[in-house]
């Protein structure tokens, strides 16, 4: 059936959380999508701890390697202790039992919120189909931000309806696992940055205006390939070679492949070529 994820904001001084299951990450990680908007509007009002947990992450005694409270306290908004163990409290692993045990107690401490209409009100939704993608993603534990500007016109393609969408970063940044190979499963943008999938996890976040002071810009970009190659074709175009052009600059679109594992492959350029009924792209390398 594949990992089912949920995407959770949560206060831990309030014991206040907000809690939306966001289906398989592929199918529910983009600017236009219910819980992606509900986390933006959230972050834009105050900083929440973000986890984009999935289920997988109850299997193979994967808590065992799990050392953040942080952490911990974002599972226990969406997951139980049956998640792990059903009815069976013989596990010889004691720190595993331990950690789900934590888990299963502080699920009963939340204040639930539902943000869902006035989030989408917020956005403009009906009309804009998308988050806003101005000021900054902060994150309060590691002293970290990304323009969010920046991000969108890294990452924003065509979908096949010829509509302008992105994989949002807060899905990625924050998941527990396993995610975003699925999104990215055909290939990447050279640009990507993939290599920070789930490093914010459980992190203190926020949506600012202002980039605050002492904090560090890092680079963010999330896009696979394909369907950046028809947005930059559409919006750049091709060079004198008919390979798509990356951006104003007149820089060739680089792409990858990724292995089953994340690893990067050789990198290629992008070749437009025109058949008899359609334009096709082929990698070059």
């Amino acid at each position: 059936m594949g990992q089912i994820f949920h995407a959770c904001a949560y206060d831990i001084e309030t014991k206040t959380c907000c809690v939306y299951e966001a289906d398989k990450f592929h199918a529910n990680c983009y600017a236009h999508s219910g819980a992606v908007f509900s986390m933006h509007y959230l972050l834009r009002n105050k900083p929440y701890h973000i986890m984009w947990g999935g289920g997988y992450v109850a299997i193979d005694n994967h808590i065992a390697d799990i050392s953040s409270t942080e952490v911990l306290l974002g599972l226990s908004t969406y997951m139980d202790y049956k998640d792990f163990f059903g009815d069976d409290e013989n596990t010889p692993e004691d720190k595993i039992r331990d950690k789900a045990k934590f888990i299963a107690e502080n699920k009963k401490l939340w204040k639930k919120l539902d943000v869902w209409d006035d989030a989408k009100a917020y956005f403009d939704w009906e009309h804009t189909h998308s988050v806003k993608y101005s000021g900054y993603l902060v994150n309060h534990t590691k002293n970290l931000a990304v323009n969010l500007a920046d991000y969108q016109e890294q990452s924003k393609f065509l979908d096949k309806n010829g509509q302008i969408v992105t994989i949002d970063l807060i899905p990625v940044l924050t998941e527990t696992g396993g995610g975003t190979q699925m999104a990215l499963f055909n290939g990447i943008s050279a640009d990507s940055t993939e290599q920070l999938a789930g490093d914010w996890c459980g992190d203190l976040l926020q949506i600012v205006d202002d980039l605050p002071l002492n904090y560090g810009v890092i680079n963010c970009c999330f896009a696979e390939v394909w369907n950046r190659t028809e947005y930059c074709y559409r919006t750049f175009g091709l060079d004198e070679q008919d390979f798509v052009i990356r951006d104003n600059s007149g820089k060739r679109l680089e792409a990858a492949n990724l292995s089953v594992f994340g690893k990067r492959g050789l990198p290629c350029y992008i070749k437009a070529e025109l058949t008899e009924n359609e334009m096709i792209f082929k990698p070059y390398y």
